[in-house]
């Protein structure tokens, strides 16, 4: 189970999926679930390097909204659309580097400081937005958000080699090595010579680049932006994918595999509701519980873990 379980519980999330609609593996839904995960997916890797290290950032989902709104900010007053998307993956490295500098420098926990710049994030994005719309119409995002590459979306083949480039960066680099050891022991990689400070900056930072490419990538389907995209549902998602993929909150293990399984598995039972027609607001009350479940799960499969930190 704790090296397969997620796989098993894909396995039965599609086949529930398909006893409640036979459509479920039809051609254009598929192609439809693979564009609903790429958001979501970009989100639970920033946040999957971060937990790995023994860190959270709260603050994504929020951070996508700022994100989206400065992105459309700047294409209604410049008209170019590069311009734009430089700034949106400028305003997540921004944010990235906010939270890893008070954590690292200032030795604030995680949690409250994340906590803490969610609700400036929030904040600033209706300072910015005044509430309105502000429409991102342009070939190149109508291709990214609807647009195919050998019948595959062009959005979903991003995040798959996105994806491949993050295995690499985990398993055959430094940055990727030291993550793992900062989150089994702090103490230890200290004392082994590691750069603390720096690894767990660095790590912020790519978990805001990962930010700006999900606020982006709800711009392209959405061909739109508002104060109203990403927020908390989407954190919450992108945090429950990673833990659904393996991911331990106490830190030092994760894989992007696992990461990858996890967000498949959120994205399907979402869709899962949506057939249900459950409610709306019930649906936030089912993936709250949902999240309370995993995190028992993340604590009987990681009990040893969690009696020597204890």
């Amino acid at each position: 189970m704790m090296r397969y379980g997620n796989i098993i519980l894909l396995i039965i999330v599609a086949v529930v999926m398909y006893f409640l609609n036979p459509r479920f593996l039809s051609l254009g839904n598929i192609v439809n679930l693979s564009r609903q995960i790429v958001p979501t997916g970009f989100l639970a890797m920033g946040a999957m390097f971060v937990i790995i290290s023994g860190g959270i950032d709260l603050s994504a989902g929020f951070g996508v909204s700022l994100t989206a709104v400065l992105m459309g900010v700047v294409y209604l007053s410049t008209g170019n659309l590069w311009v734009a998307l430089l700034v949106a993956l400028g305003v997540g490295f921004l944010m990235g580097l906010a939270n890893g500098l008070i954590i690292t420098r200032l030795g604030l926990y995680p949690f409250i400081t994340t906590l803490a710049t969610m609700s400036i994030f929030q904040g600033l994005t209706y300072v910015f937005s005044f509430g309105r719309l502000a429409w991102v119409r342009h070939p190149f995002m109508q291709f990214l958000g609807g647009g195919t590459i050998l019948g595959i979306p062009s959005a979903f083949l991003l995040i798959v080699v996105f994806y491949l480039l993050c295995h690499v960066l985990l398993n055959w680099t430094r940055l990727g090595t030291y993550c793992i050891a900062i989150g089994g022991s702090e103490s230890s990689a200290v004392l082994a010579g590691i750069n603390v400070r720096r690894s767990k900056l660095m790590l912020y930072v790519l978990s805001g680049i990962c930010t700006g490419l999900s606020a982006i990538i709800l711009i392209s389907r959405l061909q739109m932006t508002a104060p109203t995209i990403g927020g908390s549902s989407i954190m919450m998602d992108g945090i429950a994918a990673t833990i659904l993929g393996g991911t331990s909150l106490m830190g030092g293990k994760g894989s992007v595999g696992g990461t990858f399984v996890g967000v498949i598995i959120i994205i399907l039972i979402g869709n899962i509701l949506n057939l249900l027609n459950i409610d709306p607001n019930f649906r936030d009350v089912f993936k709250g519980a949902l999240i309370i479940a995993i995190l028992f799960f993340d604590r009987a499969v990681n009990a040893r873990s969690y009696k020597e930190r204890a």
